[in-house]
């Protein structure tokens, strides 16, 4: 069988390559390095706006919100030719959260907060993960509680990233202190981080990249920011933790990332002579790396697929990004040695060589993947359950 792209998607992707080749400015490009590829600068959002007022943010998208009315698979090129491109896309506002807003929210949500996004103008975090409720995420204390036709706010979350420059958080609170089954009484909520009792505090990484801790101390919104059913918040999570999973796995930065060093090693002489290319052990650490690479190209597009006939499954979901986070890992490991010790020095750094900065960073960085969206030993669990109908773990 052989899989490729409609001659439609082929053109959609070398115009795609075209224009991001157009935006990525080298001014750019030098300040999403420096926000060490997490964005939020004003080049950064210049370039995000643009693409809203383009119509490339929403390609996917129904065309009451401002899309263009293609499929999930587009959408799907789209994201992976900006990321490859070296823009750091805010893809869990545009990819999960959002689609989830489309589906459950109210009119205010869909009318309002919707085609901002789709414009470029309107960024979300998400909150979830607390001190105490981070594997068992239905153990979480954030409290919402009613009054009137309000809700009081309580509490901490964790790993809140780009909270600092997003407007608002897709905010998971118990509205029900006591109900039968813990999972039972979560509430969705956006909550506007421009109130003043919403106040954040930087966690840097082991990669560089900052994450948050974000604390909300009585925050007060109207019912209109509750999203979905009450006590219905377990479904919308689980919804757009799929939808989150399978972003995460973009192999558009690896891939482009793969092709720089395979011409780097052609172009580099050997010890002995010839090119390091034509090392064996180098031949097979790029082969290994274009293996799993089109692994990844061949899982996701199958769930991009999937999304198209509605029929993403949970498990799918949790393999995806299993095998693709921790296969980012194999493939800059395996590129790391090819460039030796130019991938020990981190950029900046005397003698540091950009490319193979940028591996060492990435190489540090991946790791943030494997627990982003659930942690990785939590979707094996979900796979055996609901993939493969085994007994569920007791955790």
């Amino acid at each position: 069988m052989k899989i490729q792209f409609t001659e439609a998607q082929v053109a959609l992707r070398d115009e795609l390559r075209a224009y991001f080749r157009e935006l990525m400015t080298p001014a750019l490009q030098a300040e999403c390095e420096r926000d060490m590829g997490e964005g939020g600068g004003p080049l950064w959002r210049e370039a995000l706006a643009r693409m809203g007022r383009d119509g490339w943010i929403g390609l996917g998208w129904p065309e009451e919100y401002g899309g263009r009315n293609l499929s999930p698979m587009e959408q799907f090129i789209f994201v992976e030719e900006v990321m490859r491109a070296g823009y750091p896309f805010p893809f869990l506002t545009t990819e999960s959260v959002g689609p989830t807003l489309a589906e459950h929210g109210n009119a205010w949500m869909r009318e309002e907060i919707v085609p901002k996004i789709l414009r470029g103008e309107l960024l979300v975090s998400i909150g979830y993960s607390e001190p105490d409720a981070g594997t068992d995420l239905a153990a979480l204390r954030t409290s919402a509680v009613r009054e009137g036709d309000d809700w009081i706010i309580n509490g901490q979350k964790m790993w809140t990233s780009l909270a600092h420059f997003c407007d608002y958080t897709w905010l998971a609170a118990r509205t029900d202190p006591d109900p039968a089954k813990k999972h039972k009484g979560i509430s969705m909520f956006l909550v506007p981080n421009s109130d003043p009792g919403w106040s954040c505090t930087p966690v840097h990484t082991l990669g560089g990249v900052r994450t948050n801790a974000t604390f909300y101390d009585n925050i007060r919104v109207s019912d209109a920011h509750r999203v979905g059913e009450l006590h219905g918040g377990w479904k919308l999570i689980t919804s757009q933790l799929n939808r989150e999973r399978l972003s995460l796995i973009n192999f558009g930065p690896i891939s482009e990332l793969f092709n720089q060093v395979v011409h780097w090693a052609r172009a580099e002489p050997g010890e002995t002579g010839g090119s390091i290319a034509e090392l064996p052990w180098v031949q097979a650490n790029l082969a290994r790396s274009r293996a799993l690479i089109e692994c990844m190209k061949l899982i996701v597009y199958k769930q991009s697929w999937a999304m198209t006939e509605g029929t993403l499954a949970m498990a799918d979901a949790s393999a995806a990004k299993v095998f693709g986070s921790e296969g980012f890992i194999e493939v800059y490991r395996l590129l790391g040695e090819i460039v030796a010790e130019r991938g020990l020095l981190r950029s900046h750094s005397p003698g540091a060589a950009e490319q193979a900065a940028r591996i060492e960073r990435l190489y540090r960085t991946a790791s943030i993947i494997t627990f982003g969206g659930g942690a990785n030993e939590i979707q094996r669990d979900i796979i055996s359950a609901a993939g493969l109908w085994m007994p569920r773990a007791s955790r």
